[in-house]
């Protein structure tokens, strides 16, 4: 996955934009059972430039006709300006699928480690995404980080070559005083020919890391809460 993110924070002009790429490999384990490990990095046009890498793993047991049940834990490292912070996610993650309607979930804590100290904070989403082709899919729901309640809404498309590797895709969250875009391209290996609908529900599961509300590091410097403490945390 390569993509770009911009964020509107509201009385902010110095708006952050970001360049970021994640990969991700999926090892199966038992007939049901896989392990899946994701790596990524990117680049936050903050004042200081920031810049963030992590590593992540999920565990699955997955039935490509009802849904995944799994654990999942990342690990992201941020750096810039002198300072630093470190970001664990913990939790599980669930999906279900009704013909051309998958339900996901996640619950879990996000636990920042950062220069100005140390906090924890639930971390969760809950979205309902619908295959209008089995290769376009637009999803809708809700989500929760570093105290932050925001709607999500996105879509992705396979592109009509390179064997349905390819897929555009566009993301947004929209809380109350910011508002998080993301758009870019995702490139899908394996078998050739396959459905966005079949990649979803029988590959990888969906990567989390790099996913933070708000770029994750907005505004340490200009007055917006900084939710990733990378120069004050608990404030």
């Amino acid at each position: 996955e390569i993509g770009y993110t911009h964020t509107n924070i509201s009385d902010v002009s110095d708006e952050p934009n970001a360049i970021y790429g994640v990969g991700s490999i999926t090892l199966p384990v038992a007939q049901q059972f896989g392990v899946q490990i994701d790596a990524g990095g990117g680049r936050f046009d903050t004042d200081p430039n920031l810049t963030a890498a992590g590593i992540g793993a999920h565990g699955f047991w997955r039935d490509p006709n009802q849904g995944l049940l799994g654990v999942y834990g990342h690990y992201v490292r941020i750096s810039g300006g002198g300072d630093s912070a470190s970001i664990w996610r913990l939790g599980g993650e669930g999906e279900a699928y009704f013909d051309r309607v998958s339900v996901e979930a996640f619950v879990g804590a996000d636990i920042v480690d950062g220069d100005g100290g140390s906090d924890t904070f639930f971390s969760g989403d809950l979205v309902a995404a619908f295959y209008a082709t089995d290769n376009f899919r637009i999803h809708a729901g809700i989500g929760h980080q570093f105290d932050e309640t925001f709607a999500k809404v996105g879509g992705e498309a396979m592109l009509p070559f390179a064997s349905n590797n390819v897929a555009l895709f566009a993301d947004a969250g929209i809380g109350d005083d910011t508002q998080t875009y993301n758009v870019g391209l995702r490139i899908y290996f394996g078998e050739a020919g396959k459905s966005l609908k079949d990649r979803h529900r029988e590959d990888d599961p969906r990567t989390r890391l790099l996913d933070f509300f708000g770029a994750g590091f907005n505004g340490a410097d200009d007055g917006a809460a900084p939710p990733p403490c990378v120069t004050e945390c608990g404030t």
